[in-house]
């Protein structure tokens, strides 16, 4: 990978850990209609709780709360965007397929947008649980709305 692919990644990682559109204050009082789940590490500070709200098995809104690392901000941020106007199906997909990929199992890039940033997550053991965190939380949440 070229110095200028790293930077860019490091790049679009950090710009969703210093600004992400989708992290609220717990205290908002919008997500009074939302499912919520949390998840925690216990390796590290990574403390995330997410926030579904769907409409006709379509997801209308996803935000998130807490505190996590670059890893965990970014990925649940990129993710809550990604997913947001899709029903809940297909980003149950995106959310399986990205799981794979920090597995170190077959995915489909294509689909992952800009999380492909994190592809060689895998690699760090140290990170993978990071990289989930905030992602088990919106699939757990998802589940909710299924229900």
């Amino acid at each position: 990978m070229s110095s200028n692919q790293l930077d860019i990644r490091r790049e679009i990682i950090l710009d969703h850990y210093e600004n992400p559109t989708t992290k609220i204050d717990e205290n908002n009082k919008v997500i009074k209609n939302y499912k919520k789940a949390n998840r925690d590490s216990p390796s590290c500070i990574d403390n995330l709780t997410a926030y579904v709200l769907t409409t006709n098995n379509k997801i209308k809104d996803v935000k998130f709360s807490g505190i996590g690392c670059a890893i965990a901000t970014s990925s649940t941020d990129i993710m809550a965007n990604l997913i947001r106007n899709k029903s809940i199906k297909n980003a149950n997909e995106l959310i399986n397929n990205y799981l794979a990929m920090i597995d170190g199992q077959k995915y489909n890039k294509k689909q992952l947008g800009e999380l492909y940033v994190f592809e060689n997550l895998n690699k760090q053991l140290n990170r993978i649980k990071c990289g989930k965190v905030g992602i088990q939380a919106i699939q757990e949440a998802l589940s909710k709305n299924e229900k």
